[in-house]
């Protein structure tokens, strides 16, 4: 059940990803500062090594790339027309320090302690399995890294319901959307949070998580 699961994702971003930025161009201009911020939390170093876990068509990738000098960031996705679309939106000057490979955020290809700090934008709410890759996350990370997480949720205060009703019937038009999942449900105990925010009516949030 769970790779027919799977095999719907890929087939429903591969589809989408030859008019995906076109389609996601309202709500990416939206939350452009959201993903930034998302960024900016990294506190990326210029020797760090970075995974944007399910880095779709690559939008965070050139922001993290720009505060690397000999390190690297690495955009995993199962779709490959999606990672088609984020190499294509990675400018020439920032490809030395950017790669893509295909890979399952819930069964992970890297060894243990691999990577500085880990990114996941709108993630959570789409793999199959969450659960599984909160456990991956928390392999591949090194002791003390940072793992900072975009997505969206169960709002936090009642004033957020009116507009989480709302972002769940647009998540239903995907088709494969889960923002009724509610992220303490999955971090590991590997994992501490040192830092949250919440936006729009506190429905979406960035999350700070810490590898012990």
């Amino acid at each position: 059940m769970a790779d027919k699961r799977k095999e719907k994702v890929i087939r429903r971003y591969d589809k989408m990803s030859k008019y995906y930025d076109s389609l996601d161009s309202g709500i990416s201009k939206t939350s452009e500062n959201l993903r930034k911020e998302a960024v900016k939390s990294l506190n990326v170093k210029p020797d760090d090594t970075v995974l944007d876990v399910g880095t779709g068509s690559g939008v965070v990738l050139p922001w993290i790339a720009e505060k690397l000098t000999i390190g690297k960031v690495i955009g995993i996705d199962l779709s490959t027309g999606m990672l088609e679309k984020a190499r294509e939106n990675i400018p020439d000057n920032f490809k030395d320090r950017v790669e893509l490979k295909v890979e399952d955020v819930e069964a992970m290809s890297f060894e243990d302690n691999s990577f500085d700090s880990l990114i996941a934008i709108y993630t959570l709410t789409t793999v199959p399995n969450p659960k599984k890759m909160m456990e991956e996350c928390l392999r591949v990370l090194k002791p003390g890294g940072i793992f900072v997480m975009l997505d969206t949720g169960p709002p936090s205060k009642m004033r957020g319901y009116p507009v989480y009703l709302w972002m769940r019937l647009s998540a239903a038009l995907f088709g494969y959307t889960f923002i009724n999942r509610k992220l303490k449900d999955y971090i590991q105990p590997g994992f501490e949070i040192i830092g949250e925010e919440r936006f729009y009516a506190t429905t979406v949030y960035i999350v700070v998580l810490k590898k012990h």
